[in-house]
Formats: structure tokens, sequence, C-alpha cells
């Protein structure tokens, strides 16, 4: 029986045989398993990592883009900063701060204060002091706060020379994060190394085509290098680079820049509080980089109010890494303290302060309603303005391109009200509106941090855009709306209204 012709691009004859070069069915069969393959990295990376980003289990791509946006975002609301004491759109520094008419807590830091991408400023640790403050019934004290990414204590005391004397604070607050006694002399080894094994356009098409999967192979790939060539030479890896800082001629050069701190707050008749910032409870991780600075405080006449012990005690020992970990952060991308961390920290400063320092914050007045106010908002052009009780004003933007995505994969606004309240219905309107989607987010009801818990409101029964909270949140107090809206026209001015529960103020 003569055998089958086999089909190819090309053949020629070799001795008593012939040879076949790119069978056809052997194409076929290789572009059968080039899609196959292809089909299956395209799956995992916008099925089962995009999954698992919006979910909050991973950091990939997707957050690293969404947390540039919002830095963005919040850069773009700055009115200034001198300093480091920023203000922003909607948070205007008090013309109060320049005439000593209301006692004034300077907060001073690092990213702590300002830079990271909370999706709303008010989650910044001191804006929750200041929150927790008034929650309290202390409405007259003021907190402002200065700071900037990377700034060391070395940094925050040369701003503190020249903030001290011109704002005159009833007290200084120190947030103490564990790489502040950076002086410069322990070498840090850089996380990326960009320049990989893949040509740059190559970098870039894949990148543009499996995002998700570029971003954890450089990640992995950075860690590998960074592991193999981290020392004195290279530089140091970041935890071992924070503990090292505790060490030799640069722990020597930071008691000297604590020294001089301490002796600034003497001259200035300025008492001054360190306060400890961990960013989720581990003891394995904090006790050890807080041990050896903490005396350094004291002795240099600063008092220090260690917030560990409490934190482990109120929520127990985390391990140093995996999910329990990154669950403290902001987002599986940024491990900053998350709301709750950052609560936490406010709520132990303002214990610190009603126990020490009550001359300082004056009498309670629980009498007092609060104001139902807007602060922040994105994207940075939202431009929201008050107009009437309870009502607010907003430019809504024709384009998406500045609204952050993550973790609801649906662009959004976001408004943040400046003190949680109830509200018992939103309303939304405008001329050419035609549809209008609204999530929230509420303070949890026992321990009153932001949960961040995005939920998505039914619209009330009637023509107008109008969305009632549902039973189960009643009484809880609003912190955040986030909403998306299709409009038509040339004019995108909205009006938010925000119908307070009884008893509450507009």
């Amino acid at each position: 029986m003569p055998k089958p012709a086999v089909k190819s691009l090309f053949s020629f004859r070799w001795g008593r045989g012939r040879v076949y070069l790119l069978p056809l069915r052997g194409l076929a069969y290789g572009a059968i398993s080039l899609a196959v393959v292809a089909a299956l990295l395209l799956f995992i990376d916008r099925v089962v990592l995009g999954t698992l980003e919006r979910g909050g289990w991973t950091a990939g791509e997707m957050w690293r883009r969404n947390n540039q946006l919002v830095e963005e975002n919040h850069r773009r609301k700055t009115l200034g900063d001198v300093d480091g004491l920023r203000q922003w759109r909607g948070e205007p520094l008090p013309a109060a701060a320049s005439t000593g008419e209301r006692p004034t807590i300077l907060v001073l830091g690092d990213s702590f204060v300002f830079g990271p991408p909370y999706p709303t400023l008010n989650q910044l640790w001191w804006r929750q002091l200041a929150i927790e403050l008034e929650r309290r019934g202390y409405r007259q004290v003021q907190v402002l706060a200065a700071g900037r990414s990377g700034w060391s204590t070395h940094d925050q005391l040369q701003r503190a020379r020249t903030l001290i004397p011109e704002i005159k604070p009833d007290l200084v607050l120190w947030g103490y994060v564990t790489n502040d006694p950076d002086e410069k002399l322990v070498p840090q080894i850089a996380d990326r190394n960009d320049r990989g094994p893949l040509p740059h356009r190559v970098r870039m098409q894949l990148k543009a085509l499996l995002p998700n999967l570029m971003f954890k192979f450089e990640s992995l790939r950075a860690d590998k290098l960074a592991t193999q060539y981290a020392g004195p030479k290279y530089g140091y890896r970041y935890f071992e680079w924070e503990q090292k800082l505790l060490e030799g001629d640069n722990f020597a050069r930071y008691r000297e820049t604590v020294a001089a701190l301490g002796k600034l707050l003497g001259n200035e008749r300025t008492p001054g509080v360190m306060i400890t910032l961990p960013g989720w409870p581990c003891r394995e991780h904090y006790e050890p980089r807080y041990a050896p600075v903490l005396p350094l405080w004291r002795s240099a006449g600063v008092a220090a109010c260690e917030t560990l012990e409490p934190f482990l005690s109120r929520y127990g020992n985390a391990p140093q890494n995996g999910p329990e970990a990154i669950r403290w952060g902001i987002n599986p991308a940024d491990s900053h303290p998350g709301p709750r961390a950052t609560h936490f920290h406010a709520v132990m400063a303002a214990d610190y302060l009603e126990q020490h320092h009550a001359e300082l914050l004056g009498p309670k007045n629980a009498a007092r309603p609060h104001e139902l106010a807007i602060n922040d908002w994105l994207p940075f052009d939202l431009n929201v303005r008050p107009h009437g009780a309870g009502e607010f004003l907003l430019d809504y933007p024709a384009t998406t391109q500045f609204m952050p995505t993550l973790p609801l994969d649906v662009p959004t606004a976001l408004v943040a009200l400046r003190y949680p309240l109830s509200v018992n219905e939103i309303r939304i309107s405008g001329a050419g509106l035609r549809g209008v989607r609204v999530w929230i987010s509420t303070l949890h009801p026992a321990e009153n941090y932001d949960e961040c818990q995005w939920r998505e409101l039914p619209r009330a029964s009637g023509g107008e855009f109008s969305f009632r909270l549902p039973a189960d949140l009643a009484g809880c107090a609003l912190t955040t709306v986030r909403f998306s809206a299709d409009a038509l026209g040339a004019s995108r001015e909205l009006t938010l209204t925000l119908v307070p529960a009884a008893g509450e103020q507009p």
C-alpha cells in the first residue's frame, strides 16, 4: 500500500528518499499549540490575575496604574506647599494657623502625612486624629500637618526650625516610622532593574498584551536580583536596610538628630510627643525596630507614645508577610497603613492627649452639631462647592481619564465627607442626566474606621435619581460616595444632595 503524500512548503531529494521542510500538518499543529498557549496566557492575565486584583488578593499592573492615577489626582488638588505644610482644594489652611486664635497641634512626618494613594485624604492618620477629636467633642483645636514622602527625622527637624516659630503650635506630634532614622549613611538597593533581559520595545509590547503577567515576572526578577546582590556594596533590601539604620555611624548620627530636636522644642517652649505608627500589628517586625529608638526620644525630653502593645492587644499578632499583612495596607499594591490602622493611631493619639494635655483640648462641646461638608474628591477637576443646606454643585468630567476604577471595575467620581455623618438619602440631578450608579462606604459601627466596603445603592422609585440607604445601614456614618453618571450635552454641572438622618444637621 503506497504511503500517503506529505504536503509541505518545501521538499528535496536526499539519497533514495525525500526530505520535507515545514510540513503543512506540522505547521497546523504548531499554530494550534501556540494559539492554545496564547489563549491560556491571556486567560491567566485577564481573568485569573485580574479577578484576584479586583478582589484585593494580589498586587499587579492594574493596582499600580490605579495608585498612580490617585496620586496624580492628589498632586493636582494641592493649592500650596510651604516647608511641607500643604493645603488642597476643599481643605485650605485655616487663617487661625497664623493668628494663633485656636489651639493648634502640628503633626510632622513623611509619606504617612502626604503622598500615598488613599482614596480620600481623610484616611490619613492626622486627618483621622482631627475627626476623632471632633467626635469626642473637642471642636476648637485644629490639627495641621507637614510632611513629604521620604522625609526622615533629620528632614522633619530642618522644616520644624521654620514651621514652629511661624505657626507657634501648642504641641508638636512627631509620627515615627521605621525608616525615619535614615541619615543617608546606609545604602539601599534599587527595587527594580530597568535593564531587563528583553529589548525595551519587546517589553513594552508584552506589557500592553499581558500587563499583569509582565508585572509579576518583573517583580519576581527584581526580588531575585535584590536577594543576590544585597549587601554593603550595592545596598541592602528594604527591611534589612531599616535594621541597619539602627547600627554604627548612622545610629550615632541619629542620636544627635533626636537630641537637636529636643533642644529645639525646649528653646521654643513647645511640648512635643513622638508616637509610633506601625503599619500592621506584628511584634516580630516592629519590636526590634522600636526598642533602640524610644529611649533616644525620652532622653531628649520628648515624650514617647508607644502604640505597638495596644495594637497587638486589640487585633492580635499578624504575620510579617502574606495575605494577613497585605490586608492592613491601603490596597494590595501599597503597604502604607490602611484606614483601620490609621484610625487606630488616631485613637491612641487622642487618648494620650486627653490624659496628658487636656488643657490644650479645652472643654467638650457635645451639643454642637457637626457640619455636613465635603472636603475631598476625585477626580481633581470635579470642583465640588457648597450650594445650600446639604447641596453641592460639581462639574462632572467629560472623560473618565482621571477617574479611579478599582476595586469596582467601573470609572467613578468620588466625594468624601469632612466629618462622617448619618445620611438617609442621596440625590443627583442635572440637565441631560440619563443615568447614575451610586456606591457608598460607611464607618465600622463599633470601631469607627472607614470600612471601604463599597455598597451599591438601589435607585428609589420615581422620576429623579434618588438613592435611599437600606435599613441595615440606618444610623451608619457615611464617609464617601462614589458615582458614575451618564450625562448628555455641553453642561456638565450636577447637583449632589445629601439628606441627613434625623438628629444630624446639614
